[in-house]
Order: structure tokens, then C-alpha cells, then sequence
């Protein structure tokens, strides 16, 4: 099998194509299996390139070979300077009256020397330079080689829309296609005879463009000179500007694939404009019907780049800490230790904080901004020395670079494309060097066709709209994690990148070329290519291919303007100003029945010479009242313990756990949490309570035994109610001893002792500040609140995360605080300028037309 290495290129792209296809020693036609090719449908061509390449080559006599070779034929290895065969396109037609007026010329471009061969790994040359490094030992396999083929779709929904969904006219869609081979994930399983070479191809390219003066021909001394300038005369007029220049361009790109890229041609579907249709409405056009239509999916990729990286050795890094926000390199009590300045006694909150910060331990003023929150900084200081980061060598790279500095000159006004002339070389450090481009195109498709046509007048070429036909939207449009919208509707479409392009149980799909029934019947779990990507650099997938990541950490790599520059012995020195808080807010819980004991009273002095009687007390709580009866020369007294079911009222803080994605922020740690209901004498809780009448049986509202009597509640003493209980019985702020237990103290009603706190939190007045009743809840750092987390002070201004009560006392900054020790230098190269993604993208519609050229 020989090589294809010469093109007089002054001819059509056709024609070259044509020729290329017929060119007996580029191509072996080869007999395929029935196996091989069960999977394909309607007629066609099987294509299998072996040993070969491409170069445009200017005109001349013919040439035994271009490039040294191992088949004992004479060659000129290092003649690359006639690789000037070109491509040429010329402007045409006038230009507008806004193009003239404004001075614009027309685009004279030539694109000569192409050459498509095996990457030699070389981003200075366009091909190897002999015929064995540069061939393409197999472009395909026997079972997976490019196709020429016919084919039919059916079930697919014409234009026609109507109704809700869009009515359900459908057709058949015949079309002629070019598949190369099918893309395949495992490259590392690939050698040169099974088609590796296929994803090593190497494209070398030059350009050349100019501005031509449109009412000049060509070969006139002016065609350059704009605005009607002259030139070769004895005098210029120096306000005239000839813009006479060259713009050139070199394009090489190793280590590259085209394989997975399919066309397809065809007769598009009408609907559009029949009766009872409301395409019209929906930005449907009439120019859709019957007219000459394509799809594909072009696909060129560099392969998987997620470990494309560059080599980074951190070096000798270390992070110390200090107290004082304000150090700075120099100053003292520099620790390594993780160190803290929790204020204290400061108007930084705008009032005390106490000595823990945030009020003191035992701190209730629930409206006070002092009190709900804790505050903290201090300055972090980075240091780095001798770090470096080397970049992966462009030659032997995936590595696209684009360049326009040459080091030989042929002319401004010249091109070797015409008239001969030596190919330009270009220095070797300049331009783009783009690390693993990955470029997945998805043009139009059988639903929305790449549409060719005319009215007459102007040409245009459009992606035809997006009916709201529920058959094709629904083929096309892929739904995202999280889209719950619609759920009973099934979507099709996903994106083409460079780990997957559509999924289908039919061996060897890609894209949706393998198809030929596209009902939701035989569409079921599959999914067609409908999106693009692009990427460049380091870019992995966090879903198993379905989406794009571009990488941001120091080792990512992608787009480089010049040779990448490595950076060797990296020092540096960074301080930030940190700040934290902490917050919490006031809780209070009514919906509970607090039991609490009180004690009724009765007493009478001696009845004297008025005799004796009886004194009597009234149950403010609707009991039985009591009484006691006195003679004229003794007093008397009587007194009962008893109950009185009420509304708790329960006020303690809460703590903040978490700030969410969207900022909100979650309180719900409130340590040594207790029971609303005692369960025992020694149970942490608000109350005791059973739900049912005293002195009855019964359980419920948390009580769990039965009881009998109240003394089951308390303990069996009035004096000793049991050493957990809380809440109600618990002492106030200042109490001591009996009126703790509810025996003594201060009378709301006379001869009524007790209700502990509940009659200062709920009779109303002004005065009665509601108080926590589990004392050690208004310590931040008691039991697990002691690790509670701190939180970066938001918008870099602690007035932000403390509310407008701090006013401009409290605009302290605080700076982000990287996780990686940075130094305060970037270790990257300084022409790097990182890697890219542009996923999920899906075309609506697109026109082009040359209406007003």
C-alpha cells in the first residue's frame, strides 16, 4: 500500500474530495463481514485508509515522493518550502453602502499547505519528515471503517403543528451520509494495525489573508491600496491610509481525532403552513418545507484531559497565626498553633461580651446584638519558598498552536500560494498553544435540520427553529438534575462531549447515525446527541461523563499565550486578615402544660371578746378552698400543698449549626437538650406533668406510668422534688432554699406561695423579662457547643454577618483564606491562562443569510 502524497491543489474542494476518494493509493476498499456490519442499515460504501497522508503540494511536475522513505525511492526530506498548493477564496459581488462608507475592504484569503498525517509530536512542523513516521498505518478497522451510505429514519415528526403537543404527523427521512469510525473510549486498548493512529492524527496548515480593494482587478497596483489611494506616484497624500498588509497564520495540532464525526443530507419534512397548522405562530416558517437539509455531529478531540496537569512541587510552605489582626511579617508571637483573639469587652459588638465574647456565660438579653453573637479574628501568614511548577512539553503534547510570527519574510503584499516562492517558517516560541482542545459540534439533526435555500433574491442557511411540537422538543431538549418540571415527560437529547455522545443498547451508536425508528418505543433508554461542548485544558467529569468540569487547582493547564513558561525556586509571603462568628437566637416553647406546685394558706389571730369563728381561703385556680377555726383566746392556721396545670412558657437560645448554599442560616444546637416531661427524679427535664386528673390513674402527654397521687410526681416530698428537675420548680435569678421548692417566699395573692417564675412570665406586665430555665443552655461552650463551628464573616464586613445594630463600629474585613498555602503568589505560569468549558451548549436557532451583501 503506497502513500498519497501529492495535490496540485488549484481546483475545487469537490474535486479534491473526488479525487481523494478515488485515488487508488489512499484508500483499500475492503471486504467487511455480515457481523461487522449488522448494525447498519440501507446501502453504502465502506472506506478504510491505510498507510497514508495528505499534503498540498504547488504546482509542478510530479514527484516521486515528498518526504524521505524506507522504499529505496529517492526523496527530498527536507523539502517543505513547496508545500504550497491552496485553497483560495475570493470576494465577490459589491459591498454595501454602510461597508463603504465605513472604508471596509474584502477578504482575500489563501489556505495553503495543508497536510493530514500521524503526529510526529513536533508543534514546529506541519508533518514528520519521512514517509513511515508520517503515515497513517490504519484510519478505521475491517469492522469499524468510514461509511458512505443511503439510509431511512422513520417516525420522524414533520413541521405540522397543532394543538397542545403539536399534533403527531410524522414521516420518513431518507438521507445520504459520511460516518468516519466510530469514536472508541478505550484508546489505551488501540495499537497502530487496530487504529490508534486514527487518534494521533497531526493537521499542519497556512493562511494567508489580505484586503483587497473591491473596484480594483486583480493585479493592479492599487488592489491593496483602500479609499481610492494610489500608489507608485511622486507624492502620496499622507492622509490617505493604504492598509496595504498581510495577515498570516500557522495552525498545528498534534494528537487529535476526528473519529465519532458523521453528515447527513437530505429532503426535509413540510407541515409548515397546512390547514389548521399554528406553526406560523410559533416562528415556524414555510422556508422549512422541502427543502435541501443536513445535520452532523463534528467531533474533534484531543482525548480525556483530566490528568493533563501540570508537575507542581510545593516546596518548603508553612501557615503560622497571630492574635493581633494588624501583624505583619515581622512582628512577634507568630505561632504555628491555630490561635484565636476572642474579644472580650470590646464596643466591637456594641456592648460587653464578657470574658467568653457574646455576653457572659450566663447572658439572657435575648434583644441585645452583643449577646447573640461571638466574635473572633486574627491574621494568618503564608510562606513559600522554593516551590516550582513545570508544565507538560507542547511537543508530544495534544497540543493545537496557532502562530503569525515568521522569521523569514516573503512580502507583505505576496503570498507563495501564487507565483511560487519558498513555504514561511515561524519562530518556534510564539502564539497559542492550546492544550487538549476538545471540540464536540452538534449541527442541526433529522428534527432540526441545517436548512439550505433561497427566496429568489438572497441565499440562506439556517438551524431551523425549535417547533413546540412535543414529538421533536422532546428528541432534542435533555433534562438536568433537579428538573422536576413535567416529570411524566421523557427527554431524549444530551450532550456530546469528549467521554460520551448518546447512549443506546445498538452496538457501536454514536450520536444517533446507528437509528432508524425513532418512536419513544425504540428510543427507550437511549439518548440522542442534541448538545455541544468545548473544552481546552484540564477538564474532568464529576457524573461519569454526562457534564464538564473545567479543573482550578494550581496544577490545571490550558491555554498558553507562547511557549509555556516553567517557574522554578517560587517564595512568597501573604497575610490575611480572618474573622469568624458565631451566632444564636432566642427560642421560646409554649406548647407544653407545666404542673407546677404552689402552697394555700389560712390563718386568724384570737377571737378576743368577739369569740371564736372561722377563717376561710379561697383557691384562686378553682380548687376547694380551705379554712381553720380560732376561739376568742387562740389563733389558728392551716395550709395545703397543692397543683395547678398551666401553659409552659420555655425561653432558652438556639445556636447556629449551618449556613446553606443560598445563605440561610439553620439554628438547632441547643446541647444538654432535656425533656419537656419528667420521666423520674433524676430525668433533665421542664416539668412533671401526667395528663390526667390528680389523684387518678391514666398516662399520656409523655407521663409514662400511672398515677395515683401527686406525690408519685414529685418525689414523695414536697420539700425534695427531685435532684433533675427543672423549669418551673428550678430557682429564679437571686432564690434560695424554700423558694426553690415553692414552701416559702413572695405572695401574688396572700397566703399563696409559689408558681416559682411562671406568674413573672405570664401576667404581662413590661418588667418580666422572660429568663432561660436551663441555665447551662446560655453557655457557648458548654458540652458539644464547646466545637460548635464558626462561620466567615459574609461580604467581607462583620457589620454584614451581625446585623445593622453594630453601624460602622463593626466594618472589619476579612479576607478568604485559600486551603491550599499559597504564599501569596500564583505558582502557575504567568502565560497560562487556564482551562475552559463551554458544556450543555444547544443551538435554538441559528440563520446566515446574504440579504444586503
Amino acid at each position: 500500500m503506497t502513500t498519497l502524497h501529492t495535490v496540485s491543489f488549484q481546483k475545487t474542494v469537490l474535486a479534491t474530495l473526488i479525487g481523494l476518494c478515488l485515488s487508488q493509493s489512499a484508500f483499500a476498499l475492503q471486504e467487511l463481514s455480515d457481523d461487522g456490519l449488522s448494525e447498519t442499515t440501507g446501502e453504502g460504501i465502506a472506506l478504510l485508509p491505510q498507510d497514508t497522508y495528505m499534503i498540498f503540494r504547488g504546482a509542478g511536475a510530479n514527484e516521486a515522493t515528498p518526504l524521505a522513505g524506507t522504499d529505496g525511492i529517492a526523496g527530498n526530506a527536507d523539502d517543505r518550502l513547496n508545500d504550497t498548493g491552496y485553497i483560495r477564496y475570493i470576494p465577490v459581488g459589491p459591498l454595501t453602502s454602510e461597508a463603504s462608507t465605513a472604508g471596509a475592504g474584502k477578504a482575500d484569503l489563501f489556505l495553503y499547505g495543508l497536510a493530514v498525517s500521524k503526529s510526529d509530536n513536533n508543534t514546529n512542523t506541519r508533518i514528520a519528515s519521512t514517509a513511515a513516521n508520517a503515515s497513517i498505518k490504519s484510519w478505521g478497522t475491517a469492522s469499524n471503517p468510514w461509511l458512505l451510505k443511503a439510509s431511512t429514519a422513520y417516525n420522524v415528526p414533520d413541521f405540522y403543528v397543532s394543538g397542545t403537543n403539536g399534533g403527531t404527523s410524522k414521516s420518513s427521512v431518507t438521507y445520504l451520509s459520511v460516518e468516519a469510525p466510530l469514536y472508541n473510549e478505550n484508546i489505551a486498548a488501540l495499537t497502530s494495525d487496530t487504529g490508534l493512529d486514527a487518534y494521533k492524527l497531526k493537521l499542519g496548515l497556512w493562511a494567508d489573508a489580505f484586503v483587497r480593494d473591491p473596484s480594483k482587478i486583480e493585479g493592479d497596483a492599487n488592489q491593496f491600496c483602500l479609499n481610492g489611494c494610489t500608489r507608485n506616484t511622486s507624492s502620496v497624500n499622507t492622509t490617505q491610509i493604504p492598509r496595504e498588509n498581510r495577515l498570516r497564520l500557522q495552525a498545528i495540532w498534534n494528537n487529535f481525532s476526528v473519529n465519532g464525526s458523521n453528515l447527513q443530507l437530505f429532503q426535509t419534512l413540510g407541515g409548515v403552513g397546512l390547514s389548521g397548522d399554528t406553526g406560523i405562530n410559533n416562528g415556524m416558517s414555510k422556508f422549512y418545507n422541502n427543502t435541501l437539509g443536513a445535520s452532523g455531529i463534528l467531533r474533534f478531540n484531543s482525548g480525556d484531559a483530566a490528568n493533563v496537569k501540570a508537575t507542581y512541587n510545593a516546596g518548603v510552605s508553612s501557615r503560622t497565626y497571630n492574635t493581633d489582626r494588624n501583624a505583619t511579617a515581622g512582628s512577634a508571637d507568630w505561632s504555628s498553633t491555630e490561635v484565636w483573639n476572642t474579644y472580650a469587652n470590646t464596643s466591637i459588638l456594641g456592648g460587653d461580651n464578657g470574658s467568653a465574647g457574646g455576653c457572659n456565660a450566663g447572658g439572657v438579653q435575648f434583644g441585645s446584638v452583643a449577646c447573640q453573637f461571638r466574635y473572633r479574628d486574627r491574621a494568618v501568614k503564608d510562606t513559600v519558598s522554593g516551590a516550582s511548577w513545570t508544565a507538560p512539553d507542547p511537543n508530544g503534547s495534544n497540543v493545537l498552536r496557532l502562530s503569525t510570527r515568521e522569521t523569514t519574510n516573503t512580502g507583505l503584499l505576496s503570498t507563495p500560494a501564487l507565483g511560487g516562492g519558498n513555504a514561511p517558517t515561524f519562530a518556534a516560541d510564539d502564539g497559542i498553544f492550546i492544550y487538549n482542545p476538545n471540540i464536540n459540534l452538534v449541527l442541526g439533526s433529522l428534527y432540526q435540520p441545517v436548512v439550505f435555500g433561497s427566496d429568489g433574491k438572497n441565499f440562506s442557511l439556517e438551524i431551523a427553529r425549535i417547533p413546540n411540537k412535543q414529538e421533536i422538543y422532546t428528541k432534542i431538549y435533555t433534562r438536568y438534575a433537579g428538573d422536576t418540571g413535567d416529570a411524566g415527560v421523557t427527554y431524549y437529547g444530551s450532550t456530546c462531549n469528549v467521554y460520551q455522545c448518546g447512549s443506546s443498547t445498538v452496538a457501536g451508536y454514536q450520536g444517533g447515525s446507528a437509528l432508524n425508528d425513532y418512536s419513544s418505543t425504540a428510543l427507550a433508554g437511549k439518548k440522542l446527541a442534541t448538545h455541544s461542548s468545548i473544552s481546552f485544558g484540564t477538564v474532568k467529569s464529576n457524573d461519569g461523563g454526562q457534564t464538564l468540569v473545567a479543573d482550578s487547582s494550581v496544577e490545571a493547564l490550558g491555554i498558553f499565550f507562547g511557549t509555556p513558561q516553567n517557574r522554578t525556586n517560587i517564595s512568597g509571603t501573604q497575610i490575611f486578615k480572618e474573622a469568624q462568628y458565631q451566632q444564636r437566637q432566642q427560642r421560646v416553647d409554649t406548647d407544653y402544660i407545666v404542673t407546677d406546685r404552689y402552697r394555700l394558706t389560712v390563718s386568724s389571730g384570737a377571737g378576743g371578746f368577739s369569740g371564736g369563728g372561722t377563717a376561710t381561703r379561697a383557691d384562686p385556680y378553682g380548687q376547694a378552698s380551705i379554712s381553720c377555726n380560732y376561739t376568742g383566746i387562740s389563733g389558728c392556721s392551716s395550709s395545703t400543698d397543692r397543683w395547678y396545670n398551666t401553659s409552659g412558657n420555655h425561653v432558652d437560645w438556639v445556636y447556629l449549626t449551618n449556613v446553606d448554599a443560598s445563605g440561610n442560616k439553620i439554628f438547632g444546637n441547643d446541647d444538654g437538650t432535656y425533656a419537656r416531661y419528667c420521666t423520674n427524679t433524676t430525668t433533665d427535664c421542664l416539668t412533671w406533668y401526667n395528663g390526667a386528673a390528680l389523684g387518678t390513674g391514666g398516662t399520656g402527654n409523655g407521663y409514662p406510668a400511672t398515677v395515683t397521687n401527686v406525690n408519685q410526681i414529685v418525689g414523695n416530698s414536697m420539700a425534695n422534688p427531685g435532684s433533675g428537675q427543672r423549669g418551673a420548680d428550678d430557682c429564679g435569678s437571686g432564690k434560695t432554699g424554700g423558694e426553690c421548692n415553692g414552701s416559702s417566699g413572695s405572695t401574688t395573692t396572700d397566703g399563696l406561695y409559689g408558681l416559682s417564675r411562671l406568674s413573672a412570665v405570664n401576667d404581662g406586665a413590661t418588667s418580666n423579662t422572660p429568663t432561660p430555665t436551663h441555665v447551662n443552655n446560655t453557655n457557648w461552650t458548654y458540652g458539644t457547643r464547646a466545637n460548635a463551628p464558626w462561620f466567615r464573616v459574609a461580604g467581607g464586613q462583620a457589620a454584614v454577618a451581625y446585623g445593622s445594630g453594630l453601624g460602622s463600629s463593626g466594618a472589619i474585613s476579612s479576607d478568604i483564606v485559600p486551603t491550599a498555602i499559597t504564599g501569596g503568589v500564583n505558582p502557575s505560569a504567568l502565560n497560562n491562562f487556564g482551562s475552559a468549558v463551554i458544556d450543555g451548549l444547544l443551538i435554538q436557532h441559528l440563520k446566515i443569510t446574504t440579504k444586503g451583501l
